[in-house]
């Protein structure tokens, strides 16, 4: 990858982060602006205490006194600013200006400093720290960044002419200053690639992430669902039978079991096709679960068989339901089928205080389900509660 190559990839990695950027600097200067309004007015008590008992130094100190007290206003208010940007969730494209005017005014305000230091003093330390600290603390593009550092040099070189006579010491601050704003710029440039790949990375995870949640989602779904019903799968309904079977026999409570087998199923598939058959399945499953309670458990058996597992139901309350069903389905038409799909239901009914296995329920419920298929299908037996003949 050649270097400009290099540079486009950095522009659009750029523009992908602006906006997160943004809002790092409005939190990074809303806590900044607080820290330099203390210290400014640390400088205004200390400078305006000074009596040097001359005219041009205690000049100085006033006007040092009153730079520092122009700097924590503006800072106050840069603060507010930001603390109201912050509480925003959107924002316009002129307000992502607002790191780069701070460090503008910042770097401005250091020029101003400086020279007034020149009454007493040949430092320029208030620039270069100025300039350090803009690139320390904010985070910029390093375009942006590195203009503002060459327009504040400019700006510091030239009104350096205004003060000093002396050639040597006039050239020693220039370089002095232009060493900073490179130093300046580079380390900006530096935390700003740092942060644009840190930002880039951690948003690479989180979609990572979600895609991982959304594939055990669904690997939990195939796990315990039925792709074609949505309902319950065999594995899933037994353990699930076997939980609630627990907990009726250890509060002795009831529970009904029934099992629904459609009637005559293979000539919808023969005569119609398999995805017709598929939907008669669906439509079953979409009726029962209009039909049961939330706390009943469906599920998909095998084939055009499904259960339903009926916690704290009697014999008789199961009954009601199984008829209610099978009536429900006889009178739907489902899949545009000429005749009414209709069911056979076996049911059985674990008593209170018994302690019958899940599969001597099934075996139970199965007899029963045979029992009705032979009575002529289309109606509704409950298993006497005694164990099966073999």
């Amino acid at each position: 990858m050649n270097i400009l190559q290099t540079l486009r990839r950095w522009s659009e990695e750029d523009q992908r982060v602006q906006e997160a950027a943004y809002r790092r600097n409005l939190h990074v200067l809303g806590i900044t602006a607080w820290g330099m309004v203390a210290l400014n007015l640390l400088h205004v008590a200390v400078f305006a205490l000074l009596d040097f008992g001359e005219p041009v130094r205690d000049a100085w100190a006033r006007q040092i006194a009153q730079a520092h007290g122009a700097m924590a206003l503006l800072m106050l208010a840069l603060g507010w600013w930001s603390r109201r940007l912050q509480a925003r969730t959107s924002s316009r494209p002129w307000q992502h200006a607002l790191p780069a005017l701070t460090a503008v005014l910042v770097l401005a305000w250091a020029v101003a400093l400086t020279l007034l230091d020149q009454a007493v003093s040949t430092s320029i330390n208030a620039f270069v720290n100025a300039a350090v600290g803009i690139a320390i603390v904010f985070l910029l593009r390093p375009r942006s960044a590195l203009a503002i550092l060459v327009v504040a040099w400019c700006a510091l070189a030239w009104t350096l002419g205004w003060t000093t006579q002396d050639q040597a010491l006039l050239t020693t601050n220039r370089m002095n200053a232009a060493s900073a704003c490179i130093l300046a710029a580079l380390v900006s440039s530096l935390l700003w690639r740092r942060y644009v790949q840190t930002e880039l990375l951690q948003r690479a995870l989180a979609d990572t992430n979600e895609q991982l949640e959304r594939q055990q989602v669904e690997l939990q779904a195939l796990a315990t669902l039925d792709p074609l019903t949505g309902l319950l799968n065999r594995r899933a309904f037994v353990r699930a039978a076997e939980a609630e079977l627990a907990r009726a026999r250890r509060q002795g409570s009831p529970l009904s079991l029934l099992m629904l087998d459609l009637d005559h199923f293979k000539s919808i598939n023969d005569h119609f096709g398999h995805p017709k058959g598929d939907e008669v399945l669906r439509e079953v499953a979409r009726l029962m679960t209009h039909t049961v309670r939330h706390t009943d458990r469906i599920a998909r058996y095998g084939g055009e068989e499904f259960v339903l597992l009926l916690p704290d139901t009697s014999e008789a309350d199961a009954l009601h339901l199984a008829e209610k069903l099978r009536q429900a389905l006889a009178n739907t038409r489902i899949a545009h089928l000429a005749t009414p799909v209709t069911a056979s239901i076996g049911l059985a009914c674990l008593p209170a205080h018994s302690t019958m296995d899940l599969d001597t329920l099934l075996q139970h419920v199965d007899c029963a389900l045979y029992e009705a298929k032979h009575q002529g299908r289309n109606r509704c037996v409950a298993a006497p509660m005694q164990p099966p003949t073999p």
